[in-house]
């Protein structure tokens, strides 16, 4: 939807089909670098979480090994 309004307002705007291709392709892929961007600030933040639950994890099972021994 926003590739379409964005050729259609260059079109109307310039009257020239070729400046309205050429924005519309640099606006495609302006929107797959901010996802693709995205996705890799997902990933990372899913695995900083992860491995803080993990981390977590480990530190109360070896309290309670601990003390089981004592």
């Amino acid at each position: 939807m926003v590739l379409c309004s964005n050729a259609s307002m260059v079109y109307f705007a310039l009257d020239s089909l070729r400046l309205a291709v050429v924005t519309t392709l640099a606006c495609s892929l302006l929107l797959q670098a901010c996802y693709f961007g995205r996705l890799l600030f997902l990933i990372r933040q899913s695995s900083r979480a992860r491995g803080t639950r993990h981390r977590g994890q480990h530190a109360d099972s070896s309290r309670k090994a601990r003390v089981s021994v004592v």
